[in-house]
């Protein structure tokens, strides 16, 4: 308990910080947008100084205590300096005519309801319980649920392990040793200084993730009430954007019809991501597709928001400042979530075009001063997976006609989305050419793939949805008010449930827990700890092609090489190492010279390793100590080893076979 305080006192000094630093610099937010995106504008803020200060002396509990007094003093000197409530009044109450952030700040006073409150309260309530089994360590292992967690969170636990316990700092690849960290890794950093204060890594991922995934629909909610001025429409497009989806329910829906049982069917299979692969459905629901499982999101969502926030603001007022410090946010993204940072790349170029001004010299001579250097350092000076850009017309359409291809996985979006694009009264002039900019991004995704795996268009498409979202339920929530006939109103709820009906499906599927997936066996979980305390922090180790090992996941420790399809889709290229890698596990002759170059303390021999890379045990044990043996795992100690094995087992320490 005292671990969980801590790592939710240190958010909270960082998250305010950066609440009352928007207060301080720009007025024209309303106090609900400073919260949903100061908070995250904080936390990115000080992890990123955090990771200038570890870079110099380590990742330490002080150096962790001494980051969150400082946001706190800086919080204190801030709000004490900053605008006197009697300034924001001033500023609220001035006549629209002046043009300024009272103009925009009125606009934001409309009537109030209590739908949001009981909406962002029911998502709260399914995310305590979703992140509370997301991952779970008991007797039989280790357990993630669903299957894009179990997917992606080996490595958001390898890199959160190696900068808790193996003091990667500067940062390197846990995962291709001697490679820069060329991914958004400042999540993992600051999960890591949780861990630092007490938590386990895997409380520490979850809790943060809850958190900011509460943060993500306050500021969606935000977002939307900005551009609709409607509670009504802004909380439906909440709603759309974390639970909508395309026609993967048919296949729900078909399966009851040939089981002749509905309950049945949603007791038995609610969802299942099988067959919407092989009928081609890539578009997922946002939340549990992308969102949960990329923890990237987690920032890039939020300051995304804030930047596209201030510059509807700023082509509203002509404010210099808000482009600067919408500039400066962005600055921040590389090491938050690059896929928002290719995002607001592609949208902000077409803002710029539909609302010429100045400002926008600020805006991008920011963003570029501010984040240049950081991709400089963090992709090692080269260009990483963008190498892969390519032209690829129609996107993942295959073999399906590509109109049909996005009719069935986004559904009655598309149509929806048309009738409000030439709807030129649903918004305001402004609002609706702010929407329009979002536009291209759906074109352009549909021509070119930006990284090796073309599904990761995904990234930038999300942005493109949002503004589909915040249109159609604009346009749902002006049919509902101005037709009050019971027919229209059925047929508007029914279009509402069909856009959502996947999410829920696969919602439901999640609560009935039939989504877990086994990441660790709990002797893997064993061998992963016996690692991280057994082991020097800086050792190297060559582990097995697997997705999910314990030896980065639980120590952090680096890896001569692991699962191939990761290193693929970071732009990595491979291939010789894999050759020397299954040199080195045949012990072919030139094993040992590899060893050597690739400076390895540690060969772990498992199952994988036996059968998929022929795994030489018998030569290992005739040439080096083995040092941790478990049931299926030895681990062999092939570095500067002077040592007899009975001297190594005692330093080291074996666990017993079958424990």
């Amino acid at each position: 308990m005292v671990s969980l305080l801590a790592g939710l006192a240190l958010l909270t000094a960082m998250g305010v910080l950066g609440v009352v630093a928007l207060r301080r610099t720009v007025m024209l937010l309303a106090p609900l947008e400073q919260i949903a995106y100061g908070l995250p504008l904080g936390v990115v803020g000080a992890s990123l100084a955090m990771l200038a200060l570890a870079a110099l002396f380590g990742l330490s509990t002080l150096l962790i205590l001494a980051v969150g007094g400082s946001c706190v003093l800086g919080t204190v000197v801030l709000w004490s300096h900053g605008p006197s409530l009697a300034a924001w009044r001033m500023a609220a109450g001035r006549g629209e005519q002046e043009g300024g952030s009272a103009a925009v700040m009125r606009s934001l006073r409309v009537r109030g309801s209590l739908w949001p409150a009981v909406v962002i309260g029911a998502f709260v309530l399914r995310w305590a319980v979703f992140w509370s089994g997301a991952i779970t360590d008991g007797e039989d292992g280790l357990w993630a649920s669903p299957a894009n967690i179990w997917w992606d969170w080996s490595f958001h636990l390898a890199d959160t392990t190696s900068f808790a316990f193996a003091d990667n700092f500067p940062p390197r690849s846990v995962h291709y040793a001697g490679h820069p960290l060329a991914y958004h890794y400042l999540p993992s950093l600051t999960a890591a200084a949780m861990v630092q204060l007490g938590m386990t890594p895997i409380a520490a991922l979850a809790l943060h993730s809850f958190l900011f995934s509460v943060l993500i629909a306050l500021g969606l909610y935000a977002f939307a009430r900005r551009l609709t001025q409607d509670p009504g429409a802004a909380t439906l497009a909440l709603v759309l954007f974390l639970l909508g989806g395309g026609l993967t329910w048919v296949i729900t829906v078909g399966e009851m019809d040939r089981s002749h049982s509905v309950w049945g069917t949603l007791s038995r299979r609610t969802w299942d991501g099988g067959p919407s692969e092989v009928l081609n459905f890539r578009w997922y629901n946002v939340y549990l597709g992308s969102i949960a499982p990329q923890r990237g999101w987690l920032y890039g969502l939020p300051l995304a928001l804030l930047v596209l926030t201030l510059l509807f603001g700023a082509v509203q007022t002509r404010e210099r400042r808000a482009f600067a410090v919408a500039g400066i946010v962005a600055g921040l993204l590389p090491l938050a979530h690059l896929g928002t940072l290719l995002g607001l790349a592609l949208i902000t170029p077409f803002l710029f075009l539909l609302f010429p001004a100045r400002g926008w010299v600020a805006f991008f001579g920011a963003w570029v001063a501010i984040a240049a250097p950081q991709l400089y350092l963090q992709q090692g000076g080269e260009r990483g997976a963008t190498s892969a850009l390519r032209w690829q017309v129609g996107w993942l359409a295959g073999a399906d006609p590509w109109l049909w291809f996005w009719l069935k996985n986004l559904g009655l979006f598309l149509p929806l989305l048309a009738l409000a694009l030439v709807d030129r009264k649903l918004l305001p002039p402004r609002e609706r050419r702010f929407l329009w900019a979002f536009m291209p991004v759906f074109v352009v995704a549909n021509l070119a793939v930006f990284q090796p795996w073309d599904w990761d268009n995904t990234k930038v498409l999300i942005y493109w949805f949002l503004a589909v979202c915040v249109l159609v339920a604009t346009l749902l929530a002006k049919t509902w008010r101005q037709h009050r006939e019971p027919v229209v109103r059925c047929m508007v709820a029914a279009v509402f449930v069909m856009l959502v009906l996947s999410g829920l499906l696969w919602n439901l599927f999640e609560l009935q827990g039939k989504g877990r997936t086994r990441l660790l066996t709990a002797e893997e979980v064993a061998l992963g700890n016996a690692v991280r305390a057994q082991t020097a922090p800086d050792a190297m180790f060559v582990i097995g092609l697997q997705h999910s090992h314990p030896v980065p996941m639980l120590a952090g420790r680096r890896v001569m090489m692991s699962f191939p399809f990761f290193l693929w889709t970071w732009g990595i290229d491979h291939a010789q190492r894999e050759r020397d890698l299954r040199a080195i596990y045949g012990f072919a002759p030139d094993a040992p010279e590899l060893l050597s170059k690739y400076g390895v303390d540690y060969v772990v021999i498992g199952p994988a390793e036996r059968q998929d890379l022929g795994a030489n045990v018998a030569a290992y044990r005739a040439r080096y100590p083995s040092v941790i043996r478990t049931a299926n795992y030895e681990m062999f100690a092939v570095g500067d080893v002077t040592t007899a094995r009975s001297d190594s087992r005692r330093s080291l320490g074996v666990v017993p076979a079958g424990g």
